[in-house]
């Protein structure tokens, strides 16, 4: 006579099998879910530095936010619309030149920072 089905052990086998395929999956899910994230907040912190850059090098030498000393500024702009933190720091760096030092990182969190150093001339030495 001819068996027909699956034993016990078979089915408990294929089950056991198959509940490991799906918690691996989950897991992988995870990890992806998490490094989204960590990019996601990286490209938003990278953002706000090259925002930054980019309105302390429009201003005039003369300008407060570039006066020499400590700055600092809280604004919205991270995942969710989390604030940010922006600090720079400006110091006189010869004639007619200054350095700027900026980070930025989350606003009231440990996490990630992101800093870039920029020089600002107002003249480049070039005579004709």
């Amino acid at each position: 006579m001819k068996r027909r089905g699956f034993s016990l052990i078979e089915v408990l086998v294929a089950m056991t099998l198959a509940l490991l395929l799906v918690v691996g999956a989950a897991e992988l899910l995870i990890f992806s879910l998490a490094a989204k994230r960590k990019g996601d907040i990286t490209a938003a912190l990278t953002r706000a530095l090259t925002a930054r850059l980019e309105t302390l090098k429009s201003r005039p030498l003369e300008d407060g936010a570039l006066s020499p000393g400590e700055h600092a500024e809280v604004v919205p702009g991270g995942p969710g619309n989390c604030p940010i933190a922006e600090e720079w720091t400006v110091t006189d760096d010869g004639d007619r030149m200054k350095k700027i030092v900026l980070r930025v990182r989350y606003a009231g969190r440990p996490g990630p920072e992101t800093a870039a150093v920029l020089f600002i001339s107002r003249d480049l030495g070039f005579r004709p």
